[in-house]
């Protein structure tokens, strides 16, 4: 079996759990009115989805196994649907692979009828299912279940990893008030050029992250114009990943935050460190699936945001 090419270039698309949720009420009253008798998951990424079709539904859950070393599937639980039950076959992804394509023709093989529900699937997907959400051109959908799975190193492995999945993570930090002091905004505006020599002779933070900080990848508002003397500064202090900054034609200085969250999903990074707090809990609205953590110069918080539509009910 060949692997499927690795995506190039393609942002991350985030699934939290309120999008999941969205993306699967949105189909309730038509699949009420289809009469299933039972939800089948495809273990693992069809799981959470089928467990909320099947609770809404009020019908039996099952779910097959697949391994993707021989194509093989199987029974992931004890119980099976009776012979000639109606199906709604869930899974996370249409993709690329062979996982969709090899569980539906398993299930057809075993006279059961189906529909197919998959959370994300694009045009190039080597199935499109009866119902589901087709992402963006130009984006690759990520799941909760799958942080890491977005990652470059990840898809290094061909859905094989060697190492425990936490491994294949992708760290990106903050610059000023993580591996630097960050200067009062006000001393920018009454003074930039002084201010920004004073910036240029700090050295780093006393108490940094615990983390290889030499080669992470740093996103920072600082705009494109601060370039050359931030890098310097970097390099100075040992400092060598990639520097993210802020394009003063796409991004004003109070759209840090939206720039920051574009780059990590761009970037398909898995974890960021803020040092702002306010900043932070803007990222994680925005980037749903990274892991946001607040940096407070001694501390890591990790941070969650997630939005309320009505007061009244949160």
């Amino acid at each position: 079996m060949h692997a499927p090419p690795l995506a190039v270039n393609r942002s991350a698309f985030p699934y939290d759990y309120a999008r999941i949720e969205s993306v699967v009420s949105e189909f309730l009253p038509r699949w009420r009115d289809m009469g299933f008798d039972a939800v089948v998951a495809i273990a693992r990424g069809g799981l959470v989805p089928a467990l909320m079709a099947s609770t809404e539904l009020s019908v039996p859950l099952h779910a097959l196994s697949y391994s993707r070393a021989d194509r093989r599937v199987s029974w992931f639980t004890v119980s099976q649907p009776p012979a000639k039950s109606r199906l709604l076959l869930v899974e996370d992804i249409a993709g690329r692979g062979t996982t969709l394509s090899d569980c539906i023709e398993f299930l057809r093989r075993q006279g059961y009828e189906f529909s197919v529900f998959t959370l994300a699937y694009d045009a190039d997907s080597r199935v499109q299912p009866d119902f589901g959400m087709e992402i963006p051109m130009g984006f690759r959908a990520w799941f909760p279940w799958e942080r890491t799975s977005i990652t470059e190193s990840f898809g290094q492995t061909r859905n094989c990893p060697d190492q425990p999945e936490y491994r294949y993570a992708s760290w990106a930090i903050d610059l000023d008030g993580v591996l630097l002091m960050d200067l009062p905004e006000q001393q920018y505006a009454q003074a930039l050029h002084e201010t920004l020599a004073q910036r240029d002779l700090l050295l780093p933070a006393e108490v940094l992250p615990g983390l290889d900080l030499t080669d992470i990848t740093i996103i920072t508002g600082r705009p494109e114009q601060d370039r050359t003397r931030t890098q310097a500064w970097l390099n100075r202090h040992g400092f060598h990943g990639p520097l993210v900054m802020r394009d003063e034609r796409r991004h004003t200085a109070e759209q840090t935050p939206q720039h920051k969250a574009e780059s990590i999903l761009a970037r398909c990074h898995t974890h960021f460190i803020e040092s702002d707090p306010i900043q932070a809990l803007d990222i994680a609205h925005r980037a749903k699936v990274a892991r946001v953590i607040w940096w407070n110069g001694g501390q890591a918080l990790a941070v969650y945001a997630n939005p309320v539509a009505s007061l009244h009910l949160a």
